[in-house]
């Protein structure tokens, strides 16, 4: 019985080798040449740098078109905002922030402000900066 199950096995395994050679010809992977991607990026427009990398919030999220919010999506000027607070000055090489709202914050982020040449750090969830005070260890 053992031998049976065992020529079983091993059947069964040669009849899966054969269908995934079969669908591996059947299903071949296209090929691009030079010229089909020179096509391609004939029909795909340039974007500026700005809308590439994020840094221009005005623009929609995905498509990186032109939004119809100035404002960006959620009509808020909270990006202006945050970057009127001056960064927070702690001692030692480590932040904590939660948001400063209690139950209203956000979950607690601890950020490395150490070893940054007074260079501020931003929380991710708040926006808020942290710096270390001059000469705090």
């Amino acid at each position: 019985a053992t031998v049976q199950l065992v020529v079983l096995n091993i059947m069964t395994m040669k009849a899966i080798q054969l269908l995934r050679q079969a669908a591996l010809r059947t299903h071949a992977r296209p090929s691009f040449t030079a010229s089909s991607c020179r096509a391609l990026s004939s029909v795909i427009p340039e974007a500026p740098q700005s809308a590439m990398d994020g840094s221009d919030k005005s623009l929609n999220r995905l498509e990186r078109t032109e939004s119809q919010y100035k404002l960006g999506k959620h009509r808020s000027n909270a990006l202006e905002l945050i970057e009127k607070v001056p960064p927070i000055e702690v001692e030692g090489d480590m932040a904590i922030c939660d948001g400063g709202g209690g139950a209203l914050g956000h979950p607690l982020e601890y950020i490395k402000v150490g070893y940054r040449g007074g260079k501020p750090v931003s929380c991710v969830y708040c926006g808020l900066k942290y710096v270390q005070k001059a000469g705090g260890h």
